[in-house]
């Protein structure tokens, strides 16, 4: 009976359990692909159906501008991005642009070169939206490249009933370090 005292004793004595244990051991076991991306951006294609060519000679389609990011090639072979950017925009103004990727990875040629397809939720901020505040938006992405350099494409497909509003493509590279 003593010894079971004072085995009890020792076990409430004992520090708690460490709650973190758990995604400790786990965060052991994830994979360690993860590396810093450099984002480059340059072009902007505006669908030549949706604007008027007056309107088209106005805008900006030299969307310079990049960004910094952060990819983790998970363990099924996918690609899991966080990313901020800055460019500019299609009004020659500062578009500013966060969110999360995950594209579907596919190689072409053995591991080499690549093909990847995927959704974007990102806030986006532009002056001529919502009054300059940022707003959500979910896009396709797309890539093909190697694992190290890709160019990336994202469509904005056009919602408004407006013209001169979305079908327009933005090309990116992304580097990783």
């Amino acid at each position: 009976m003593a010894l079971s005292n004072q085995a009890w004793a020792d076990d409430a004595l004992a520090a708690p359990d460490n709650p973190f244990s758990k995604v400790t051991a786990e965060e052991a076991d994830a994979p360690r692909d993860v590396h810093w991306d450099i984002y480059l951006s340059g072009y902007a294609y505006h669908d030549r159906d949706t604007y008027t060519r007056k309107q088209l000679n106005k805008m900006n389609e030299n969307t310079w501008g990049g960004g910094l990011g952060r990819t983790l090639r998970n363990a099924s072979g996918n690609d899991e991005s966080v990313y901020a950017v800055a460019i500019r925009d299609s009004n020659n103004r500062p578009q500013y642009m966060a969110g999360y990727a995950y594209q579907w990875m596919f190689p072409v040629v053995s591991k080499k070169f690549e093909v990847g397809a995927g959704l974007t939720g990102l806030l986006i901020r532009r002056h001529d939206w919502y009054g300059g505040r940022p707003f959500p938006a979910i896009l396709p992405v797309a890539s093909i490249g190697t694992p190290k350099a890709q160019l990336v494409a994202t469509y904005v497909p056009h919602l408004s009933m407006r013209k001169a509003k979305g079908n327009i493509v933005l090309l990116m590279l992304r580097m990783s370090l």
